[in-house]
């Protein structure tokens, strides 16, 4: 590594612009030696990162890194009119909120006025009201509520449920507050998406896969209740279910881990569902495959109820 990239690296640990380069007095030619030894990653034309960090990063964390090291590039970004703020899960990433999905663009809106282009794996949108942009450590952003109602806008309304209720379990959003956005001019590009969002969301989900969950359960049209406390008979609390079918005991658990390397956890697991069962409840575990075979899931929960339908209480 040219010493000179390093200094800069540790200075812009999120990106570098070919004007860093420059000011540094590194030459277009050693920028390209850079690129082609590993060092640097090209994002855009002007913009590049530090590879060994990109290559190390999850996907979430890399449209993070892509979207400051873009938005360190603009000389259109801030809060005043007509300029451009981050926004839509570009938005949400940097105020470390969840998102769902992979996306290679920047999302960025003008600020109250101005007009939209993308080009370059930069997409910026149409205005946004000015008293909806905040700063986020230096950076401008648009406020959690609007960006969670753009990304289902644009990505659709499981992704917006996915960030509407990571804003609100962590009290960045209200449910008041999304609703009263939803007919923004900014979002007509698919209001419906942005009003389901608004009245879906519900801050009492813990994660995003049970955000994805209840918008799995959602599209099945099985109603559920979440965050279901479950007592014992001597009226202990014995455990507490993501979610419960209503007026049925099948009771449904989101389950992110790939595997248990945990043989305490594993065997603590079995227990909890091992005491469920004596109380006369069927429990369905769902895991990220899961979610992406609704026919597989309906069957599940088919042959939980039918089971649940013959037991009796222990």
């Amino acid at each position: 590594m040219d010493p000179r990239v390093g200094r800069l690296l540790e200075v812009h640990p999120h990106g570098l612009t070919t004007a860093h380069l420059h000011r540094a007095g590194v030459s277009d030619t050693v920028i390209r030696s850079q690129v082609a030894a590993g060092v640097l990653l090209r994002l855009r034309r002007e913009v590049l990162v530090d590879r060994r960090v990109w290559e190390a990063s999850p996907p979430w964390e890399r449209h993070r890194l892509r979207a400051l090291a873009v938005a360190g590039s603009l000389a259109s970004l801030g809060t005043e009119p007509g300029q451009v703020a981050l926004s839509h899960r570009s938005g949400l990433v940097v105020q470390d909120l969840d998102v769902h999905g992979l996306d290679d663009e920047v999302h960025g809106s003008r600020v109250g006025c101005g007009r939209g282009h993308r080009s370059g794996g930069l997409w910026v949108h149409a205005p946004v009201p000015p008293g909806q942009v905040t700063d986020q450590d230096g950076i401008p952003v648009v406020r959690p509520a609007l960006a969670s109602l753009q990304e289902a806008v644009v990505h659709g309304a499981e992704c917006g449920l996915v960030a509407a209720d990571s804003a609100l379990r962590v009290g960045a959003a209200t449910p008041e507050e999304l609703r009263s956005l939803v007919d923004l001019s900014c979002l007509r590009r698919d209001r419906p998406a942005a009003r389901l969002v608004a009245d879906l969301a519900d801050g009492s989900r813990e994660s995003a896969g049970e955000s994805r969950t209840a918008w799995l359960l959602h599209l099945l049209d099985i109603e559920v209740e979440c965050q279901v406390e479950i007592y014992g008979p001597a009226g202990w609390l014995v455990a507490r279910s993501d979610f419960r079918i209503k007026g049925t005991n099948v009771l449904l658990e989101f389950d992110g881990r790939v595997k248990y390397d945990d043989r305490d956890v594993l065997m603590a697991e079995k227990v909890r569902e091992d005491r469920l069962r004596e109380l006369g409840y069927e429990v369905v575990r769902l895991t990220w495959a899961d979610l992406a075979t609704p026919g597989l899931v309906r069957a599940k929960i088919r042959q939980a109820l039918a089971r649940a339908s013959l037991r009796r209480p222990a």
